[in-house]
């Protein structure tokens, strides 16, 4: 076997080059998940927006009754997939009408987060779930656990809110989520349009998200940077590449 002047084997990479590579790609993907999550959220409030725009408009509900979530239904899910059948299209005009505001929302959590907390009741109670699961940074699963053992509920009652919240933190120790676990979550891949995607294997299913990931950003502009593919931001070779943030 021979060696580099540095003592490594030839056939090895630098693992000091290596590992800062690694961590690269890592964040450049964590972040272009994390930009297609917030633009799915922001489609959905505005989907749920025109919906409900529409239903307001008097002759044109009357006119469509309850056939119209089922009718776009319909021709969405044909164009787009069952990402946008009736019954997702009913979750998204729930959503406009329990957080009109958008500029209110939190960007940390995800439309499955948003699906969740639309079946809270009381405008307080759905607040304080949105807040605890953005600073607390619960998972989708984690948050619906902490809505069904009723937390929020829980601690305004208890003489000891200590002891509640040690709970809660003793709830959510085995719903510990992987890195990954964003990658199959089933609601971004039917967004995405990517279809049969539960039948992937991890190496397949992750190749399928990128390469579908980097035609959506290219579709939204030149000022997304996607780092480890052919698409580099001005500059970034001048600079060193260094690593976008996290």
């Amino acid at each position: 076997m021979t060696h580099s002047p540095s003592g490594l084997p030839n056939d090895q990479a630098p693992p000091d080059l290596l590992e800062a590579l690694r961590g690269l790609i890592v964040k450049a993907r964590q972040q272009v998940l994390r930009q297609v999550d917030a633009v799915h959220v922001q489609t959905c409030w505005q989907i749920g927006r025109h919906i409900v725009e529409f239903e307001q408009g008097g002759q044109a509900r009357a006119a469509y009754g309850k056939r119209l979530l089922p009718q776009l239904g319909q021709a969405l899910t044909r164009e787009f997939g069952k990402g946008f059948d009736a019954s997702n299209l009913r979750y998204m005009r729930l959503f406009y009408q329990a957080f009109p505001k958008c500029d209110a929302l939190r960007h940390e959590l995800s439309w499955t987060h948003y699906r969740v907390l639309t079946r809270v009741e009381g405008d307080e109670a759905r607040q304080w779930y949105m807040r605890e699961a953005a600073v607390r940074n619960w998972s989708s699963r984690a948050l619906e656990r902490q809505i069904g053992a009723l937390y929020y509920e829980r601690l305004l009652l208890s003489q000891d809110k200590a002891a509640v919240t040690a709970e809660a933190g003793v709830n959510l120790e085995a719903l510990a989520q992987s890195p990954r676990a964003f990658v199959r979550d089933p609601v971004v891949l039917e967004f995405l349009g990517l279809p049969n995607a539960g039948r992937l294997l991890e190496s397949s299913l992750e190749q399928a998200l990128m390469d579908k990931l980097q035609g959506f950003l290219l579709e939204l502009g030149k000022g997304f940077a996607f780092v480890a593919r052919q698409q580099v931001p001005p500059g970034v070779a001048q600079r060193g590449r260094t690593a976008p943030g996290a």
